[in-house]
């Protein structure tokens, strides 16, 4: 899968508006229309791609299109209006974005997921607090290194490695 990615970015690259034409001309599964319109990265796209965000269904994988777009601002605003779905691979997903776009105010809404009742949204949470650089992470990645979870325990303690290696 991931060779036909890198061949999809290579014709994206290339040739931006004929893979253009190729992707809207394509029919097939949703979900897939929305992972190739999301490797576009055309701020054209932007409302189309949120539109997917409506089924649940379709959610994650509109938000992961979502997060290719290049206006972080908008792109981080969609995504941690996701932190509290019903879906933890949402919750996981919207997380990785809005530790991604680092915008301001990012740790004080992840962290709240430092209490998320399933043990992947926490493990990833421990990556991405890490990931933000920011020493106030550090009591809540402290916290997590005594989550019954060893995953989560595991990912707390390179979450922390990361702050140190600022």
């Amino acid at each position: 899968m991931s060779a036909l990615i890198d061949e999809i970015e290579a014709f994206v690259e290339d040739d931006p508006e004929g893979s253009r034409a190729a992707v809207w001309a394509y029919t097939g599964d949703k979900g897939m229309r929305l992972r190739l319109v999301g490797l576009l990265g055309d701020p054209r796209d932007f409302d189309v791609l949120a539109a997917g965000l409506a089924d649940p269904q379709l959610r994650y994988t509109a938000l992961e299109a979502l997060a290719n777009q290049p206006d972080a601002e908008r792109v981080d605003a969609v995504a941690r209006s996701f932190l509290d779905d019903d879906d933890p691979a949402v919750r996981s997903k919207a997380a990785g974005i809005v530790s991604y776009r680092a915008r301001p105010g990012a740790l004080e809404v992840l962290m709240p997921l430092a209490d998320d009742p399933v043990p992947h949204v926490r493990m990833v949470l421990g990556w991405y607090l890490g990931g933000l650089r920011d020493r106030a992470a550090e009591p809540t990645l402290r916290a997590l290194l005594t989550d019954p979870d060893e995953q989560v325990r595991k990912f707390a303690a390179r979450g922390l490695a990361r702050l140190s290696s600022k």
